[in-house]
């Protein structure tokens, strides 16, 4: 009965029905069982549908990187009520993965657009007053990457000759590799009917593709070469991908609460 009036996903202390069998009210209760049991930094109310305790499994599982944060912002106001969380979530926080562990791809959702953006213009060499007109975007929505003012650059010999040709600039073919497209270049032409016809221009297209793996080799190249930018994406990318901790079971819990009752 102990243990099903206190463990499970919605775990809280009953003041009244714990305090009768034990004979202690919540607080002695919950000094006796932390870091068995913890304060829920969530819990605003006995009406906010939230549980006030959770059981050690289940508060130290997850996303516990998101945990750590409430646990700190928690433990400034109130230290003696949420330090213990900070202690436990931060001995059970993932190991951080280095860039070597790391695979990235040009066009890769969890880029920085900037980073993108930066390494465009360091890439292409775009002349500082066609950096105001030329960015990158992202949409969250779509999932769709965008290259803002793509045809503003017709001048420069990075551009159209070097990561481009002269059918497609090197800011589209970057467009179309951040959306995982293959680039290809058509033709246009007539049919008996005067109807318009895209026929594929093999030449120019495997000129084009030619340029576009150009592009992704220069960027696995450039992506870790700087010690500020590595360390600013390793940080993305654990925070994204590396924040989670699978739930354990050891039991503790009702050996400490069958403890607790047996002690009064």
């Amino acid at each position: 009965e102990i243990g099903s009036g206190l463990v499970g996903s919605e775990m809280c202390i009953r003041d009244r029905y714990m305090s009768q069998l034990t004979g202690k009210t919540e607080q002695e209760l919950f000094e006796d069982l932390k870091g068995v049991i913890f304060l829920n930094p969530m819990h605003i109310s006995e009406e906010d549908g939230k549980p006030k305790y959770l059981p050690a499994d289940e508060y130290l599982s997850g996303n516990v990187r998101e945990k750590l944060r409430w646990a700190k912002r928690s433990a400034e106001l109130y230290p003696e009520d949420y330090g213990e969380n900070v202690r436990a979530l931060e001995a059970v926080q993932p190991v951080d993965l280095t860039a070597s562990e790391i695979s990235v791809r040009l066009g890769a959702t969890w880029l920085p657009p900037e980073t993108i953006e930066e390494f465009m213009f360091e890439l292409f060499s775009t002349p500082r007053y066609c950096q105001w007109n030329i960015h990158v975007h992202y949409a969250q929505y779509t999932g769709e990457w965008n290259v803002e003012g793509k045809s503003y650059d017709r001048s420069n010999v990075k551009a159209i000759t070097t990561y481009g040709t002269k059918r497609m600039s090197a800011y589209h073919i970057l467009e179309q590799t951040l959306n995982q497209k293959d680039v290809r270049v058509f033709d246009y032409v007539e049919d008996e009917n005067g109807n318009k016809k895209a026929v594929l221009n093999k030449k120019e297209t495997a000129i084009a593709q030619d340029r576009q793996e150009l592009i992704k080799q220069k960027f696995s190249e450039w992506v870790w070469k700087d010690i500020d930018r590595r360390e600013r994406l390793c940080a993305i990318y654990n925070e994204t991908f590396n924040s989670s901790r699978p739930r354990e079971y050891d039991g503790q819990h009702i050996r400490c609460l069958l403890y607790t009752s047996d002690a009064a």
